[in-house]
């Protein structure tokens, strides 16, 4: 966030959103607040060989797609092979195959599409594609920031997390396994492992389910 755009209001709100939302946190004036600035990364390049360990973490998570590429769009890559997945396109092998040309040309439409140059990619060229990829809700998963989201666009029904580590993004196609729990929260953001270990704002109190559908109604006679 511009350091202009930073207030007191958007502090807090932030403080009280990374919170579980069934805790009670209680502000007083013993309370001390440390503002840390760190710049925001951007991806572009192929992943790293320094980085052994990560490079074997993630080949071990069955919720990551790794992008490889030698150009600097891995951002907008990682976009047509969430998108290919989500849909179920029926060409969603080859979009994943980086040795095969769909995918490099479905990326390079995309970025001429959304009016994006090619080149690496931070939080402002995510919001331009976000801006064309209005039907999906972008969101971003941060290395840098201990595996923080540190971008998510307008809620939608179909949903795209990409991680963003060492200059590169790669898609996540399962959050709770990412995050090594057995749920998560598209709400609220948040992965648990048992439904009382979270309650969302959105949830009926009695099932604990967000939109709870209604069955029935029954009517009072007074």
């Amino acid at each position: 966030m511009p350091r202009e755009r930073l207030t007191t209001e958007r502090v807090l709100a932030e403080f009280e959103r990374v919170i579980q939302s069934n805790r009670h946190f209680h502000l007083d004036d013993s309370v001390d607040v440390n503002v840390v600035h760190v710049e925001m990364p951007h991806g572009g390049t192929g992943t790293k060989r320094a980085e052994i360990n990560l490079e074997t973490h993630l080949m071990k998570k069955r919720s990551i797609i790794r992008i490889q590429n030698n150009d600097q769009i891995c951002l907008a890559r990682a976009l047509v092979v969430a998108k290919a997945k989500i849909e179920n396109d029926s060409r969603d092998r080859q979009i994943r195959n980086p040795e095969r040309p769909l995918q490099t040309r479905l990326a390079r439409e995309l970025h001429q599409n959304a009016a994006v140059p090619l080149g690496p990619c931070g939080l402002d060229e995510v919001k331009q594609f976000q801006t064309y990829l209005s039907n999906y809700q972008i969101n971003i998963v941060s290395k840098d920031h201990q595996n923080a989201l540190i971008y998510t666009g307008p809620d939608q029904e179909k949903r795209i997390y990409l991680y963003l580590h060492d200059n590169h993004y790669d898609v996540i196609t399962k959050m709770p396994g990412f995050f090594a729990r057995k749920k998560y929260c598209h709400t609220c953001k948040k992965a648990y492992d048992h439904r009382e270990d979270h309650l969302c704002p959105n949830a009926c109190k009695c099932c604990r389910f967000p939109d709870c559908p209604i069955e029935s109604w029954v009517h009072c006679n007074d």
